[in-house]
């Protein structure tokens, strides 16, 4: 089961303390060093999208807290590395032309 899926898994749960406390370690096991080699740009949105939350979709326990609390919030640079590589591959031709699938 990959990092993605299982994030799914638990976010799933019902909420209790257990469930907050799976979310914490899963986040801080993100696999930071596959971010570099990842070449699927849909997948890597997927992930942005997970991590950012966007107002529209409901809320998970791996979103990127409010401004002002995203500085010590472990996915502030996962989020940078995952949009810097997106950035890269896009101008590199992967991806096609498409826009962001957000």
């Amino acid at each position: 089961m990959d990092w993605l899926e299982l994030a799914d898994a638990i976010d799933r749960r019902r909420l209790s303390a257990a469930k907050y406390a799976a979310e914490a370690r899963h986040m801080r096991a993100f696999p930071v060093g596959e971010i570099d080699v990842e070449m699927d740009v849909q997948l890597l949105e997927h992930v942005v999208a997970l991590l950012k939350s966007p107002p529209h979709h409901r809320r998970s326990g791996f979103e990127q807290p409010h401004r002002g609390a995203r500085g010590a919030a472990p996915q502030t640079p996962i989020i940078v590395a995952l949009s810097n590589r997106v950035t890269r591959l896009r101008a590199a031709g992967a991806g096609g032309n498409l826009p962001p699938s957000g």
